[in-house]
């Protein structure tokens, strides 16, 4: 059976145009545009295209900053903020696992669209904050970071909590600890991952291995367009609207990855009043216990044996989802609360 998107599109292939106005469905068609079967399919699901037009022209009014990786439902929204790399489509696949009821809006950082990228944690929290609170200006408010995005997620609830707002959750997710960003720890992990290719061959192919690994960690020579354009469509595949990559979105991207990546390495976490939830993963070298000592009350949640990557984009995210509902079903096992709708103000 076709869905209402696609009905939606099957009419825009016909020149059939739809809009609302008030509570009525508005059309205009070319003639002969509406055979008998389409109009009565239309008929048929009036409320859902009344619906799902509505919604679309909601999101219109979403702060720029703001994409909505799940929107709709009656419950509060997470704000899932962006990773280093700025990327938000990575969590489509948490979201989509997560209640029917439960909106999960992205928050990304500036720079992605070319411009200059944050350089700072606290300007980075300060800028997601402001496009947070146009959508929802009063919380309770519940933020989830992964990977640096974490860090992120951290300071923003630090914030948000300087300025008097609640943080009913704050879900650090894979998130290493800022300190792990450091050259140090990031050096040894990266000798620990290839060290197997280290303890074997000749001495010159141990030594040429060596060399090309260094050159690209430390980008010596442009990367591989391919196998970059690769990795960013495996993590924006469902996001139709990112079908083409440019080389200067991609550029982008990396501008905004190594100044996420410098901020928080220089970051110094102060202690949080509030509660942290750990959502572990099986990547150790992320420290993940540090976060103990910036907080009294951490809750830690053992995914087992996966990786993050694994648990966002692989055939693992119902495990993280599961997680992370059953800690949010802490806050609302009941009558869940509408969502907020956008706001121009703060």
């Amino acid at each position: 059976m076709m869905d209402t998107a696609a009905l939606l599109s099957a009419l825009r292939e016909q020149g059939v145009r739809l809009w609302v106005e008030g509570d009525s469905l508005k059309c205009s068609a070319p003639v002969g545009a509406l055979d008998a079967e389409m109009r009565a399919k239309m008929a048929e699901r009036k409320q859902e295209i009344l619906a799902f037009l509505s919604q679309a022209e909601a999101l219109k009014s979403l702060p720029s900053g703001i994409v909505p990786i799940k929107p709709g439902g009656r419950r509060p929204p997470i704000f899932a903020v962006s990773g280093h790399g700025g990327d938000v489509f990575c969590l489509l696949a948490l979201a989509r696992q997560l209640d029917a009821e439960q909106p999960v809006l992205g928050v990304q950082p500036p720079g992605l669209d070319g411009s200059e990228p944050l350089h700072s944690i606290e300007a980075l929290a300060r800028y997601q904050i402001e496009q947070i609170r146009r959508y929802r200006p009063n919380g309770p408010y519940m933020i989830a970071g992964h990977c640096a995005g974490g860090t992120l997620a951290f300071e923003i609830a630090q914030q948000l909590t300087a300025a008097g707002q609640q943080v009913a959750l704050l879900a650090l997710i894979g998130s290493p600890f800022p300190t792990m960003f450091r050259y140090v720890p990031q050096m040894l992990f990266w000798l620990g991952r290839h060290a197997k290719a280290l303890s074997s061959g000749s001495v010159a192919e141990r030594a040429r291995y060596l060399t090309t690994r260094l050159q690209k960690r430390l980008h010596l020579r442009p990367p591989d367009p391919v196998s970059l354009v690769d990795n960013y469509s495996m993590h924006a595949r469902d996001n139709a609207a990112l079908a083409v990559v440019s080389p200067a979105m991609l550029e982008a991207r990396q501008r905004v990855e190594e100044a996420t990546v410098a901020a928080c390495r220089a970051y110094k976490p102060q202690r949080y009043a509030g509660r942290i939830d750990l959502f572990v993963t099986s990547d150790r070298w992320h420290g993940y216990r540090r976060w103990r000592a910036v907080a009294d009350n951490v809750h830690e949640h053992n995914l087992g044996g996966f990786e993050i990557d694994e648990l966002l984009l692989g055939s693992h995210a119902a495990i993280l989802a599961a997680s992370l509902q059953e800690t949010l079903d802490q806050f609302m096992p009941c009558s869940p609360a509408p969502t907020a709708v956008p706001s121009n103000g703060r």
